[in-house]
């Protein structure tokens, strides 16, 4: 087993790290400790204040992981926890959320956001973002917030080139989870589930 301690800062206004940094920062250690990482099931169990850090294998006698990734190495399932550690998160960074998806065009009927064009944020970013906004759109009626919960794609990409990125609300089970496809120039990349809460 062999672990290693995340420096995540805060994003925007949060009190929280936010699941796309704790989804970049694992992927990105996996991939420089194996060499392929397929298969991915990022979910996230509860939110984190305090510093975090990864553990491959099991997950430390007692612990309640923050998040838990599941992928394929060498034909091989594995599984890396993120733990909470008493290390206090000790810097924050801007996080523009609603530039991102300022250009995102809605068709609600068919639950369905697209975004033209590069970005300079990973796609991971992109994917939340533009779900976020696309659930408080197709669900007004709903109260709460709206969190990234788990992602599900077949291999880690940071930054995808791709001229149109769409997000299709694809399954809704009794308002409180959803499944959401998203897809690179029409072809389907992975899968985005969130929950209200």
């Amino acid at each position: 087993m062999f672990e290693q301690k995340m420096e995540l800062k805060y994003k925007g206004d949060r009190g929280y790290l936010h699941g796309t940094d704790m989804y970049n920062e694992t992927l990105t250690w996996l991939g420089c400790r194996r060499e392929e990482i397929k298969d991915i099931d990022f979910t996230f169990h509860r939110l984190a204040s305090s510093q975090l850090k990864a553990v491959y294998g099991a997950a430390p006698e007692g612990s309640e992981p923050v998040a838990v990734c599941t992928f394929t190495t060498g034909g091989v399932r594995e599984r890396v926890h993120l733990v909470e550690t008493d290390h206090a998160v000790s810097g924050r960074y801007p996080y523009p959320e609603d530039e991102i998806v300022s250009s995102m065009e809605l068709d609600l009927a068919a639950r369905k956001g697209v975004l033209q064009g590069e970005t300079a944020y990973s796609d991971i970013e992109v994917w939340v973002a533009m779900t976020k906004a696309l659930h408080y759109k197709v669900f007004p009626h709903l109260t709460g917030k709206w969190l990234f919960v788990r992602g599900r794609f077949p291999r880690y990409v940071r930054h995808s080139a791709a001229s149109e990125r769409t997000l299709v609300i694809a399954a809704s089970f009794n308002d409180k989870l959803t499944r959401s496809e998203a897809l690179l120039d029409g072809i389907k990349v992975g899968e985005i589930y969130f929950s209200i809460v």
